[in-house]
């Protein structure tokens, strides 16, 4: 039995990852890297990150994890090519409604089902595109699910990327009902994955030392891999304030990288993601004195020190 596999060969293989911790700045590139020519409506499967973080927290086997993901990315793909599914509110990012090409997403519904329909698409290389969290930092897991898969990795100052958790009120994760990150409970104490190696300090810390903690967990794991992967050819890497500001520019960067081209949609989609965008410099100074106050002086230090690595990444220094 030890010899047996299980076995799932991914049969749609031309998949743009965009990716990045919380908060990175993905809801904004994804939606314009879908209106690309030949790329399909962004999809948000977040089954996958749970999957791929409980492998890492060696929940389940590395072999079950890959196993599963193939099958569900698989099933998600085809059921959009045949209309299943589909998201009929018009304010949501994976809404057809903010699609490039809502009609032909509506009318898929008509269209017969079957392996002929995944032939097509395969013929006609489609980019599937999907927005997901952490790709860079669980890469060791991604790149065993296909070689086919290209990953645009959008990172951000730590700094924006605290206050922004803050906001969205995830230094209380255990209280959020639609919370969608894997959380743990050790007699009562109910703690996020981030924590599950010292789930002690959760409950002590209050909630802005909660987020510099888990925001640094991640960017710096993120970090390490961008270091060990950054000269592959299926992985590319767009700072956060880059993007906004110089949108066309880093368009372009990835039009090349996916071997494809602008779409008579992609100056409209980019408009209503607001860019190119003027970052107003005093926006950054709230959100340090923000922190400042809140947090404790070693976490602040800490998540400062991050920041230095940051500026010097950013600045293509490292």
């Amino acid at each position: 039995m030890n010899k047996i596999k299980l076995y799932k060969e991914c049969y749609f293989k031309n998949v743009a990852v965009v990716t990045g911790t919380y908060c990175s700045g993905k809801s904004m590139v994804a939606p314009i890297v879908s209106s690309l020519s030949n790329v399909e409506h962004v999809r948000k499967l977040l089954v996958v990150d749970q999957i791929f973080h409980l492998a890492n927290l060696r929940k389940i086997n590395k072999e079950s994890a890959i196993f599963l993901v193939r099958h569900y990315l698989d099933k998600s793909f085809y059921e959009q090519l045949i209309g299943r599914n589909i998201n009929f509110r018009i304010e949501d990012e994976t809404s057809i409604f903010t699609a490039k090409n809502t009609k032909e997403l509506a009318n898929r519904i008509l269209i017969k089902r079957g392996e002929h329909i995944i032939t097509k698409h395969i013929k006609n290389k489609t980019i599937f595109c999907m927005d997901t969290h952490d790709g860079i930092m669980l890469y060791d897991y991604w790149s065993k699910v296909s070689d086919g898969f290209k990953f645009i990795n959008i990172y951000r100052n730590p700094i924006d990327t605290v206050a922004s958790w803050d906001k969205h009120g995830m230094g209380k994760l255990e209280k959020i009902r639609f919370n969608e990150v894997v959380l743990f409970k050790n007699n009562k104490n109910i703690f996020p994955h981030y924590y599950v190696n010292k789930n002690k300090d959760y409950r002590k810390n209050n909630t802005i030392d909660r987020i510099i903690d888990m925001v640094l967990y991640c960017q710096e794991k993120e970090y390490k891999n961008f270091k060990k992967y950054k000269r592959k050819n299926n992985c590319i890497f767009i700072e956060f304030e880059d993007f906004a500001v110089n949108t066309n520019l880093n368009i372009d960067k990835i039009c090349k990288f996916l071997k494809t081209k602008k779409s008579k949609s992609t100056k409209e989609i980019m408009i209503r993601e607001n860019c190119p965008r003027i970052i107003d410099p005093n926006l950054y100074k709230e959100k340090f004195k923000k922190i400042k106050f809140y947090a404790s002086k070693k976490k602040f230090e800490k998540l400062l020190n991050f920041e230095k690595i940051f500026i010097k990444r950013k600045k293509n220094l490292l």
